[in-house]
């Protein structure tokens, strides 16, 4: 359990990488990730996921995520950037993936890791974690289909990184309702 949730710490870190890369510098880095998961993430954390929290007795639920992972990293991301600054002109360039097969692999890791957060997360094997399995997939193929249209319609033709893209978006989408 302290495993599962420290990957879960760690992955809403890495969202929060993804805004601030190319605007903060690695020492400035280091000192807002101790501080951020001290009162940000531990306390959002804590509010939703326990039991006696304030917001888990309002009645909210997150599945595997939702508001804890992705809305806190968002929120966190957006702001920080924000404050932080445009990127380096540098890291405004456009860079396209430089290998497809590393980028295909990559992704189908991503789905079947996702699909065992997803399923893992009531910690026991029940009809709510095999819903949880089915609605990731099924979500996450259907993202990844209408976003290959959305190629076709716009581009003329579908694409891998389009697909890669919806695949994404699908398993964002269905995380916090998958059960």
């Amino acid at each position: 359990m302290v495993y599962f949730q420290f990957v879960f710490a760690a992955i809403t870190l890495i969202l929060i990488a993804g805004a601030l890369l190319g605007r903060m510098n690695f020492h400035a880095w280091m000192i807002f990730v101790p501080l951020w998961l001290t009162f940000s993430y531990t306390i959002t954390a804590y509010s939703i996921w326990c039991p006696t929290g304030w917001l888990a007795k309002k009645g909210i639920i997150d599945y595997s995520g939702g508001y804890v992972i992705h809305l806190s990293s968002g929120v966190a991301g957006f702001t920080a950037a924000f404050w932080v600054g445009p990127r380096a002109n540098k890291d405004r360039e456009r860079f396209p993936p430089n290998n497809i097969l590393l980028m295909l692999a990559g992704a189908g890791l991503l789905w079947m890791g996702w699909t065992g957060f997803n399923g893992g997360d009531p910690y026991t094997v029940s009809v709510d974690a095999s819903l949880a399995v089915l609605n990731t997939h099924v979500c996450t193929a259907t993202s990844l289909l209408v976003w290959l249209l959305l190629d076709i319609m716009f581009f003329g033709k579908p694409s891998v990184i389009g697909a890669i893209q919806g695949m994404i978006t699908g398993l964002v989408c269905i995380t916090p309702a998958a059960g």
